[in-house]
C-alpha cells in the first residue's frame, strides 16, 4: 500500500513539475525581454551602481532605465515601481553589471540554490526531511505554485524565505538575538517580517526584538547612505501614493490571497475608508488570536507556535503576492513534521492540521483563480482554515499540560 501512494505522490509531483515546466517554456521569451518582475530588482541595481540613489524612487529614472534593457515590452506606459526599502537595491547591483537575460538567469539559479539550501538548514530540528532524499524535497517544493512564480518572476520570495528559516533556526538553538537580525533582513518585505517578529516578543523571546532593532538600524543607515536622508523620507510617500493610485505595480486586491484580498476583491457598494476600517480590525482581531492561542505553548512545541506566527503574518500582510506565499513552505514542513511524529495515534488531529493546506498545493487551481477568473483571494479561505486549526491544536497542547491556566496569566 505505501508503494502505491508513494508512486501516486511522485506522479502527482511529476505531473505538477511537467505544468511548471511547459508554462515556463511557453512565457521564457517573454521574462527576458522585461515582462518579468526581475526588471524591478535589475533597474534598482542599475541605479545603486551608476551612483543615483539618490533618485531610486524617481518614476521617470526607474522608466528611462527599464526602457534602455526593456523597450520591447509593450504592456506598460510608465515604470514598473521599485517599492523595496533601498537597501536590496545593493543586492542587485552586482547583477546589473551583467545583460538583463543573463542577470534573470543567474537570479533564477541562485533562488534554486536558496530552496535547495532549506534542506541542509532545517534537517537537524525537522525529523521528517530524513524520510525521503533530498533531491524529491526539492521536487516537492519546486511543485509548489508560489515557489515556481516566485522563479519565474525572478522575485525576492526565496531570499525571504531563506532568512525566515535562517531566523528559526536561530530561535531553535536559543540565539534570540541572531534569529531577529535575520528576520531585520527581511524587511525588504517589512508587511510580514514586523507583524511576525510582534507575534515572537510578545511571546516573551524578547531579544528578538532586539536583534531586529538592532540589525534594522543598521539598514536604515544603509538605505540612507544609499538616497540620503531626504530620500528615505520620500520612500513612504512615494509608496503610499502609489498603493492609494492603484497605479502599476499595485495588485489589485482580486490577485492578492490574504485578508486584505478576501474583503476588498469584490465589486462592493463600500467606500475604501470603510473597507480599510474592516481590514485593518479584522487584521488585529487575528493577530490578538495568535497571540493568545500561543502565547502560553511549552517551549517544546515551538514548531506549532512558529507556524501560526507565519501564517498569520501572511494572512495580515497589507500587500501580499501569490509568490509571497512561499514563506508558507516553513509551517508547511514544520506541521507535517509534528503531525507525523506526535500525532501518529490521533489522526484526527493529524488530518485535521493537513487537509486545509491541501487547496494552496494544486497548481491547476491556480492558474485557474489567476488567469481565468483573477481571484487568487479567495486562497485566502484555506489559509484562514488552516490557521484555526493550527490554534486549536496548540489549544489541545495547551489543556494537556500541567497548571496550563496558571501559566497563560503568567505569560501573557
Amino acid at each position: 500500500m505505501k508503494t502505491i501512494q508513494r508512486s501516486v505522490i511522485v506522479g502527482l509531483i511529476g505531473g505538477t513539475l511537467a505544468i511548471h515546466g511547459m508554462l515556463f517554456w511557453n512565457s521564457w521569451h517573454l521574462a527576458r525581454k522585461g515582462y518579468a518582475d526581475f526588471t524591478v530588482f535589475y533597474t534598482a541595481g542599475t541605479i545603486a551602481r551608476l551612483g543615483l540613489g539618490h533618485h531610486l524612487y524617481d518614476p521617470a529614472l526607474q522608466y528611462r532605465v527599464q526602457h534602455s534593457f526593456a523597450a520591447g515590452v509593450q504592456i506598460r506606459n510608465g515604470p514598473l515601481p521599485y517599492l523595496h526599502p533601498p537597501f536590496e537595491a545593493l543586492l542587485f547591483a552586482p547583477l546589473s553589471l551583467l545583460d538583463f537575460a543573463t542577470a534573470y538567469v543567474v537570479w533564477g539559479a541562485l533562488n534554486l540554490a536558496m530552496v535547495a539550501l532549506l534542506f541542509f538548514l532545517l534537517r537537524r530540528h525537522v525529523l521528517i526531511l530524513d524520510t525521503v532524499p533530498p533531491l524529491l524535497w526539492l521536487a516537492i517544493w519546486l511543485a509548489f505554485f508560489p515557489v515556481f512564480g516566485c522563479l519565474f518572476q525572478g522575485q525576492d520570495s526565496i531570499l525571504l524565505l531563506l532568512l525566515s528559516a535562517l531566523g528559526f533556526r536561530a530561535l531553535k538553538r536559543n540565539a534570540d538575538f541572531l534569529a531577529g537580525a535575520w528576520l531585520a533582513l527581511g524587511t525588504f518585505k517589512f508587511q510580514f517580517m514586523i507583524p511576525l517578529v510582534l507575534l515572537l516578543v510578545f511571546w516573551k523571546r524578547r531579544r528578538v526584538g532586539a536583534g531586529f532593532a538592532a540589525a534594522g538600524f543598521v539598514l536604515l543607515l544603509v538605505s540612507a547612505g544609499l538616497v540620503g536622508w531626504d530620500g528615505l523620507f520620500k520612500y513612504p510617500v512615494f509608496v503610499l501614493r502609489l498603493v492609494r493610485g492603484h497605479g502599476i505595480g499595485e495588485v489589485v486586491p482580486g490577485l492578492m490571497p490574504n485578508l486584505r484580498g478576501l474583503l476588498e476583491g469584490w465589486s462592493l457598494n463600500i467606500s475604501y475608508a470603510g473597507l480599510s476600517t474592516v481590514v485593518i480590525a479584522a487584521s488585529v482581531a487575528l493577530f490578538v488570536f495568535a497571540w493568545w492561542r500561543g502565547c502560553a505553548l511549552p517551549p517544546q512545541h515551538f514548531n506549532l507556535q512558529f507556524s501560526l506566527a507565519v501564517i498569520i503574518s501572511v494572512l495580515i500582510a497589507w500587500h501580499t503576492n501569490a509568490h509571497d506565499l512561499s514563506l508558507l513552505l516553513l509551517p508547511m514542513v514544520l506541521l507535517a513534521d509534528y503531525s507525523r511524529s506526535l500525532l501518529a495515534g490521533a489522526p484526527r488531529r493529524k488530518w485535521a492540521l493537513l487537509i486545509p493546506v491541501a487547496p494552496i498545493l494544486i497548481s491547476p487551481l491556480w492558474l485557474v483563480l489567476w488567469l481565468g477568473i483573477g481571484k487568487v483571494n479567495v486562497m485566502a479561505i484555506p489559509l484562514l482554515w488552516w490557521a484555526w486549526e493550527v490554534g486549536k491544536e496548540i489549544s489541545r497542547v495547551d489543556s494537556s499540560a500541567p497548571h496550563a491556566g496558571q501559566r497563560l496569566v503568567l505569560l501573557c
